[in-house]
Protein backbone atom coordinates (compact mmCIF):
# COMPACT_ATOMS: atom_id res chain seq x y z
CA UNK A 1 0.00 0.00 0.00
CA UNK A 2 1.32 3.47 -1.06
CA UNK A 3 1.90 6.38 1.75
CA UNK A 4 -1.16 8.09 -0.05
CA UNK A 5 -3.69 5.32 -0.06
CA UNK A 6 -2.49 4.13 3.35
CA UNK A 7 -3.31 8.04 5.03
CA UNK A 8 -6.76 8.25 3.00
CA UNK A 9 -7.93 4.94 4.60
CA UNK A 10 -6.33 5.85 8.33
CA UNK A 11 -8.28 9.03 7.83
CA UNK A 12 -11.20 7.58 7.23
CA UNK A 13 -10.69 5.06 10.49
CA UNK A 14 -10.22 8.02 12.15
CA UNK A 15 -13.59 9.76 11.03
CA UNK A 16 -15.41 6.69 11.83
CA UNK A 17 -13.83 6.75 15.35
CA UNK A 18 -14.87 10.66 15.88
CA UNK A 19 -18.59 9.32 14.74
CA UNK A 20 -18.72 6.98 17.29
CA UNK A 21 -17.21 9.82 19.55
CA UNK A 22 -19.90 12.32 18.57
CA UNK A 23 -22.71 9.82 19.14
CA UNK A 24 -21.63 9.40 22.25
CA UNK A 25 -21.71 13.09 23.13
CA UNK A 26 -25.53 12.97 21.48
CA UNK A 27 -26.65 10.70 23.86
CA UNK A 28 -25.38 11.81 26.94
CA UNK A 29 -22.70 8.90 27.30
CA UNK A 30 -19.76 11.99 26.91
CA UNK A 31 -18.95 15.26 27.31
CA UNK A 32 -17.67 16.90 24.35
CA UNK A 33 -14.58 17.63 26.24
CA UNK A 34 -13.78 14.18 27.19
CA UNK A 35 -15.02 13.22 23.63
CA UNK A 36 -12.57 15.50 22.06
CA UNK A 37 -9.95 14.50 24.18
CA UNK A 38 -10.12 10.81 23.38
CA UNK A 39 -10.57 11.69 20.07
CA UNK A 40 -7.60 14.01 19.72
CA UNK A 41 -5.27 10.65 21.47
CA UNK A 42 -6.21 8.30 19.27
CA UNK A 43 -5.95 10.26 15.82
CA UNK A 44 -2.58 11.65 17.00
CA UNK A 45 -1.74 8.08 17.54
CA UNK A 46 -2.56 7.09 13.98
CA UNK A 47 -0.97 10.67 12.83
CA UNK A 48 2.34 9.20 14.62
CA UNK A 49 2.39 5.57 13.05
CA UNK A 50 1.63 6.63 9.91
CA UNK A 51 4.53 9.20 10.01
CA UNK A 52 7.04 6.70 11.37
CA UNK A 53 6.08 4.15 8.90
CA UNK A 54 6.73 6.42 6.35
CA UNK A 55 9.58 7.86 7.78
CA UNK A 56 7.97 11.46 7.33
CA UNK A 57 5.84 13.44 9.06
CA UNK A 58 4.03 15.35 6.20
CA UNK A 59 2.60 11.94 5.37
CA UNK A 60 -0.12 12.27 8.63
CA UNK A 61 -0.87 15.68 7.23
CA UNK A 62 -3.95 15.37 6.03
CA UNK A 63 -4.95 12.83 8.69
CA UNK A 64 -3.98 15.74 11.25
CA UNK A 65 -6.13 18.26 8.74
CA UNK A 66 -8.85 15.72 9.47
CA UNK A 67 -8.15 15.84 12.83
CA UNK A 68 -8.64 19.33 13.82
CA UNK A 69 -11.86 19.60 11.87
CA UNK A 70 -13.12 16.16 13.36
CA UNK A 71 -12.35 17.55 16.93
CA UNK A 72 -13.67 20.87 16.56
CA UNK A 73 -17.38 19.48 15.14
CA UNK A 74 -17.29 17.61 18.69
CA UNK A 75 -16.00 20.18 21.02
CA UNK A 76 -15.47 24.07 19.19
CA UNK A 77 -13.64 25.31 22.33
CA UNK A 78 -11.44 22.16 22.53
CA UNK A 79 -7.94 24.41 22.22
CA UNK A 80 -9.04 26.55 25.26
CA UNK A 81 -9.96 22.96 26.81
CA UNK A 82 -6.91 21.55 26.08
CA UNK A 83 -4.69 24.67 27.36
CA UNK A 84 -7.11 24.85 30.58
CA UNK A 85 -6.27 20.28 30.92
CA UNK A 86 -2.52 21.41 30.60
CA UNK A 87 -2.28 24.28 32.82
CA UNK A 88 -2.71 22.84 35.97
CA UNK A 89 -0.19 20.25 37.40
CA UNK A 90 -0.50 17.54 36.98
CA UNK A 91 -2.58 17.69 33.99
CA UNK A 92 -5.26 15.79 34.11
CA UNK A 93 -8.90 15.27 33.45
CA UNK A 94 -10.83 16.66 35.86
CA UNK A 95 -10.97 20.61 36.14
CA UNK A 96 -10.34 20.60 40.24
CA UNK A 97 -11.39 24.31 40.09
CA UNK A 98 -14.71 23.75 39.82
CA UNK A 99 -14.95 24.68 36.50
CA UNK A 100 -17.74 23.31 34.85
CA UNK A 101 -17.00 19.82 32.52
CA UNK A 102 -20.16 20.12 30.71
CA UNK A 103 -19.55 22.58 28.15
Amino acid sequence: MDEEQAARQLARQVKAYAEGRAKDVARGAETPRLAALLLQKYGRGVADAVATIYDSPRAADAINRMLDEETARIDPDWRGHDRERWGGRPADVVVRDGTDLHG
